[in-house]
């Protein structure tokens, strides 16, 4: 799993919000199960389905978003192909532009992006090295039978409670038929199936 952490805001107000999630991340396993949503978000990985959750910590909100590589890339194994490569990368950048895939019902400031991808990518000067075609190989060997994923998660600090948020970003993803989305504010929680042609989100915060 490949991580890349895009850091837009670097303070320690971001850092004590990302360890908050943290904390919340976890109550919100146990507070959801009465719902009946954790049993969603614990569902094997399916095609055409993505999760998302939005966490509420005071003026901090996080966003994680989780979506099939098989639907990202349009293939699900570790891309070995200069094509297959330059679609990995174009999908990364995309996972990195939050304004790209969501857009919300008032001004918030981006404080940090974390982007987990399925596989290492070797860079294109050094396709052709014995050593790194042989790790291709071992790993698209590894990857083709398996299921994999691309989770971001993004952490923002917003002034004013967020009660629309619509998911712009499904033109990107094609195959992406709905998202399950779960949310836990200050003032409650609740869930969710977005889709293209409904991709809005009204909460309460």
């Amino acid at each position: 799993m490949k991580t890349i952490s895009i850091t837009w805001k670097n303070s320690q107000k971001a850092l004590r919000a990302s360890s908050t999630f943290l904390k919340v991340g976890t109550f919100v396993g146990l507070n959801l199960a009465g719902m009946g949503i954790n049993a969603v978000h614990a569902a094997p990985h399916t095609h055409g389905e993505g999760k998302l959750q939005i966490l509420q910590a005071g003026s901090e909100w996080q966003f994680v978003l989780q979506l099939p590589a098989a639907d990202v890339l349009g293939f699900e194994y570790a891309p070995s192909t200069s094509s297959e490569k330059k679609r990995y990368k174009e999908t990364q950048k995309v996972f990195q532009r939050f304004d790209d895939i969501f857009t919300l019902s008032n001004t918030c400031e981006l404080l940090d992006t974390t982007l987990e991808s399925p596989w290492e990518v070797a860079n294109e000067h050094d396709e052709h090295d014995e050593h790194d075609e042989h790790e291709s190989e071992h790993e698209d060997h590894a990857h083709r039978n398996t299921h994999s994923d691309f989770r971001v998660a993004y952490l923002l600090s917003c002034q004013g409670p967020v009660k629309r948020i619509e998911m712009t970003g499904f033109p990107h993803w094609p195959s992406l038929q709905h998202v399950n989305a779960i949310w836990v504010t200050n003032k409650g929680q609740g869930a969710l199936e977005i889709t293209p042609s409904q991709p809005t989100l009204l909460i309460s915060s």
